[in-house]
């Protein structure tokens, strides 16, 4: 999900600009009494192009170059196809495109589009180290096992959808039965299995393309926000992805009998089934959700109707609940 909107990062004009009516005199005038590296061209409230100051002053310092464009209008040596991206965009996203430019423009500055007109610019030095912040925020705040963003992260991720009242799901994933492998095989294995949990997240998301949010909220539990429109089919494909690749982190002799032999709290043998995957979808697109918090409250709720069933299993509730049922009927009564 796009949380650091590049729109953020900066405030709005943040950038000298000039009509697309002026003329080169009126750019070297900018440049010389102000120590900026970029001049943005509008026509009205438009995007017209751009001018860096390097490239302009390295324009007229060829041959004839000052009397061939001094008193001509900007378009003519203005960049008319600079890089132009949209408030929504993501940084991340932004920073890509920044550096897959040609060599010659791979510093010029970044206009910011808001509702398709001029909302403000962005330098590449700013940008690299807006980046480079939110990468070492990111990094302290990761699960240290699977590199996921851990609990403040989801957190923010989720105030920011319920703030800017987003349609969305959440994913609740956790692993049935991890103890038991854990206490079968070590705790060296159950991190493998961890890690590979993630890997199918992940791999999930790339192949069908979605943009979503993977969170690690700790030991087997994770959490995946997306679009609705998305949400079940995500969890069939992880369900099949896992139930496919956690075969190579079991014992051909347990796969063959369908349980673990683990010792209970009576320390007697009892036979625990497989570990599976189980998955509690929850939508604001049905109810109401107006906190994080409610969020986990529900999941909780959930997954305990996912794990009545053996082996890996979803279930989203695609009901509105009797709390907002009820709700709507007293509004329609007062009207």
């Amino acid at each position: 999900m796009k949380i650091n909107k590049i729109g953020e990062f900066v405030s709005a004009n943040n950038g000298y600009t000039i009509s697309a009516e002026a003329k080169t005199k009126d750019l070297v005038n900018i440049f010389n009494e102000n120590n900026i590296q970029s001049i943005v061209v509008l026509d009205g409230s438009k995007t017209a192009g751009l001018v860096m100051r390097d490239k302009l002053f390295y324009r007229l310092g060829s041959r004839f170059g000052y009397n061939l464009y001094m008193q001509k209008n900007i378009k003519e040596i203005m960049d008319a196809k600079p890089l132009l991206v949209d408030y929504e965009q993501s940084i991340f996203e932004v920073s890509k495109l920044a550096m897959i430019r040609p060599q010659a423009d791979v510093y010029d500055s970044i206009i910011i589009n808001k509702n398709g007109n001029y909302y403000s610019t962005l330098s590449i030095k700013d940008l690299l180290i807006e980046v480079a912040e939110i990468k070492v925020e990111q990094a302290r705040n990761a699960n240290p096992l699977t590199g996921l963003p851990g609990n403040h992260s989801i957190e923010i991720e989720l105030k920011e959808l319920i703030k800017e009242e987003k349609i969305f799901s959440v994913l609740y994933i956790d692993l049935d039965n991890f103890k038991a492998y854990n206490d079968s095989y070590g705790y060296q294995k159950g991190d493998e299995v961890i890690q590979f949990t993630a890997e199918v997240l992940r791999n999930t998301v790339t192949e069908l393309n979605v943009d979503s949010f993977i969170g690690h909220v700790g030991g087997d539990d994770f959490v995946l926000i997306t679009e609705t429109c998305f949400d079940t089919i995500i969890a069939e494909i992880i369900i099949e992805n896992f139930d496919r690749g956690i075969k190579k982190y079991l014992k051909q002799s347990d796969l063959k009998n369908g349980f673990f032999l683990c010792c209970n709290r009576s320390h007697k043998l009892s036979k625990i089934p497989l570990t599976s995957i189980s998955i509690a979808i929850i939508s604001n697109e049905f109810l109401q959700i107006n906190s994080h918090l409610e969020v986990s409250d529900r999941a909780a709720e959930l997954k305990k109707k996912v794990k009545e069933k053996s082996g890996s299993n979803y279930f989203k509730n695609r009901r509105k609940d009797s709390a907002n049922v009820k709700d709507e009927l007293c509004e329609k009564l007062k009207l």
